[in-house]
């Protein structure tokens, strides 16, 4: 007597990334991954109907559920930092971390690397700043457990928000390895995608969307260097999107990739991890200089903040070339 057997579903997996900081001067460039499995026969796209309840793009004054979308959307200079800080720490929440402070955070999103790396901020002279900043801890913990409930009732998963977060320092070697820091911002990122889909619970095939780096068209070289030298087939390469396949995974780097919810959520970390970031360093600063005006960290402010700094900062035994990304 032959048992026919129950298919087991296949759950394909959706990676997201995106970047925080890649312009400015002073600060971190932070490069995002956010992992994710859902039901057979469901689409990234598919992801906001699918957790409607819970998440929405573009929310009415009223609406209690997650802003998630693109971080410019979320968050801009002048604007309350909550509706960002809520939906990450909600996220962080679900995956069982309380991001009490800016290197609990960093060190649980870059795996333990971020504290030998937080330069300037840690010499014992400004206490670690508390997180969250602007919304209250209950809340976060209210939202997490209604995205619990939402992603148990879709049959989706959360795998994993990973991120690299690359001070000054290490920026400027890397750039000058390469001549390019587009070059960098590619790499960190196919680095993260790879580390993506070695999570033991992280499924063959699915998606990895991905923002576009800048002017770039072609990814399949670097695609190819993140796995092994493995071949990648080219599907499609053109301004708007390009696509490659590898295995049974399919490769898009497209403009509004933030469309995409996994690439909203990874722009939204980036973001948050970047602006606390830039609050310790702040901080630290206006210990030094109390009436030192704050540095978001862009080209023609960060000359300012340098120039208001110098004196200070050699008293320290801080050079320039310890905070500031050549390029």
């Amino acid at each position: 007597m032959f048992h026919e057997q129950t298919a087991i579903p296949v759950m394909p997996v959706v990676i997201g990334t995106d970047e925080a900081g890649y312009g400015p001067n002073l600060g971190p460039l932070v490069v995002t991954a956010t992992s994710w499995t859902i039901p057979e026969g469901a689409e990234p796209a598919d992801l906001w109907k699918l957790l409607d309840d819970v998440v929405v793009e573009s929310p009415t004054r009223e609406d209690r559920r997650l802003h998630v979308a693109d971080s410019k959307k979320v968050y801009s200079a002048g604007k309350s930092l909550i509706r960002l800080e809520r939906a990450v720490h909600a996220f962080l929440r679900h995956l069982g971390v309380e991001a009490v402070n800016v290197a609990a955070m960093g060190e649980f999103l870059t795996d333990a690397t971020f504290h030998d790396d937080y330069h300037c901020v840690r010499r014992g002279v400004v206490d670690e700043m508390s997180l969250p900043v602007a919304c209250e801890t209950a809340e976060c913990d209210e939202q997490a457990a209604r995205l619990a409930d939402a992603v148990t009732a879709a049959g989706i998963r959360l795998l994993s928000i990973q991120s690299c977060i690359m001070f000054p320092p290490e920026f400027n070697r890397r750039v000058a390895e390469v001549d390019s820091k587009g070059k960098v911002l590619s790499a960190e990122t196919l680095t993260l995608v790879r580390a993506a889909t070695d999570h033991p619970d992280a499924p063959a095939d699915g998606w990895v969307i991905c923002d576009k780096h800048g002017g770039r068209n072609r990814y399949d070289d670097i695609i190819s260097t993140a796995f092994d030298n493995r071949l990648v087939f080219r599907l499609e390469e053109s301004r708007p999107m390009s696509r490659y396949r590898l295995g049974s995974l399919e490769f898009c780097f497209r403009t509004k990739a933030e469309e995409v919810l996994p690439v909203a959520l990874a722009s939204m970390v980036a973001k948050y991890v970047r602006e606390t970031v830039m609050m310790q360093f702040n901080r630290f600063w206006q210990h030094h200089q109390p009436d030192l005006k704050a540095t978001k960290g862009y080209p023609v402010d960060a000359l300012r903040f340098w120039d208001d700094i110098a004196e200070t900062a050699a008293s320290l035994g801080i050079t320039r070339s310890d905070i500031w990304r050549n390029r």
